[in-house]
């Protein structure tokens, strides 16, 4: 039987570190929380965990700087804001089972698309994006979030304009 569970990574971060170091970015994360209770500058970390049978076979983070006024940037009369940095993880033994596409359903229906929501709502001329590097962006890609919030190369030595305001100008382009 599957069952997911969301929750801020403070409240299930003993469980997430007795998994193991199979990612060095988030053991940081999770051994941060365990010492400090709290992230740096207002980042939340939200979990999305997935259980099979009862067993934890992986889980999605999203590293949300919705708090974070340094996340806000202002260039040419228009404001862009990222909203967080989004990561999967599934357990060794349960990989390639279609458990990480699941996740990334659940993380874009659960927590992303009400955030991006929000901000249609209030009408807000701020463009809003969600990072995601590496094996992250094709599972980001499938589960429906517009190619105009989705940022796929952030760690890259490409300067802001390029990677952020370039490619969600080329997005919004390509839709009308």
């Amino acid at each position: 039987m599957l069952r997911f569970e969301h929750c801020n990574a403070k409240t299930c971060v003993d469980e997430l570190l007795a998994l193991g170091n199979d990612n060095m970015k988030m053991w940081n994360i999770f051994e941060w929380l365990a010492k400090h209770d709290e992230l740096q500058n207002g980042t939340q970390a939200e979990i999305i965990k997935l259980y099979v049978d009862g067993e934890l076979v992986g889980y999605s983070l999203l590293e949300n700087y919705q708090a974070r006024t340094d996340k806000v940037v202002h260039h040419q009369g228009s404001t862009y804001q990222e909203l967080g940095v989004v990561h999967f993880i599934t357990v060794q033994d349960h990989r390639n089972k279609g458990y990480a596409t699941l996740l990334a359903n659940a993380m874009y229906n659960d927590i992303i698309q009400p955030m991006l929501a929000d901000y249609d709502e209030k009408q807000t001329s701020t463009h809003v994006y969600v990072t995601a590097t590496g094996r992250a962006v094709p599972l980001m890609e499938r589960s429906g979030i517009s190619s105009a919030n989705l940022i796929k190369q952030f760690y890259s030595d490409v300067s802001f304009e390029v990677k952020v305001i370039k490619y969600l100008r080329e997005q919004k382009t390509r839709k009308r």
